[in-house]
């Protein structure tokens, strides 16, 4: 799998405190996307282990609830959402994390496999089934920078906000916001919702 970047704790990207895995890679092309340095399909390939660690050491120490994926677009390394939320499901027991997802995708698109995948995935259909199946929340449909969104964790008026279990409900997803990470090395990372526009 390709990955972007990833953030141990989070408030902007679901409820509660939440890591948050951003995949790279993403052909959607919405204008304007905030985050197109995670468009091109390229880096080295990680097989996820050092994720799930780290995903499963926030957990076991209470600092996190769930991991949330986003992008890019984690559906088009679909085969990989799921063996990540496999592994984690595993070794997780027994405290299950909570898993939401961002993808530019509606829910039709998925269900009639109507989406592009980077690595083999002749099951699309299949394979999103256990993906939502597993999933508590996703935020779906393409970013629109022409009907810009208030409510939570929608940037565009047209996305929805599917809840797949009884885990969450709409209340517990509040206000957007933004979080700012900064690393050891001094790297920072912004996440979120910069409703007055992204910092230069």
């Amino acid at each position: 799998m390709l990955v972007h970047g990833f953030v141990p704790v989070s408030r902007a990207n679901g409820p509660g405190r939440r890591a948050v895995l951003w995949f790279q890679g993403c052909n959607l092309n919405c204008p304007e996307c905030w985050n197109q340095a995670s468009h091109p399909f390229e880096g080295a390939p990680t097989d996820g282990s050092d994720i799930v660690r780290r995903v499963l050491a926030l957990h076991h120490a209470g600092e996190i609830e769930g991991l949330t994926f986003s992008g890019g677009e984690p559906m088009q390394q679909a085969s990989s959402v799921l063996e990540l939320i496999e592994r984690l499901r595993e070794a997780d027991a027994p405290r299950p994390l909570t898993f939401g997802m961002f993808t530019g995708y509606t829910a039709g698109e998925l269900d009639q496999g109507r989406y592009f995948t980077f690595n083999e995935c002749p099951e699309k259909t299949t394979v999103w089934q256990q993906i939502r199946d597993r999933l508590d929340f996703a935020v779906m449909g393409r970013y629109n920078r022409l009907a810009p969104g208030t409510q939570p964790l929608r940037s565009s008026r047209n996305q929805k906000l599917h809840l797949f279990t009884a885990r969450y409900e709409e209340s517990d997803f509040g206000d957007q916001i933004v979080d700012v990470s900064i690393e050891e090395n001094g790297a920072a990372t912004i996440t979120g919702f910069p409703v007055l526009g992204c910092p230069a």
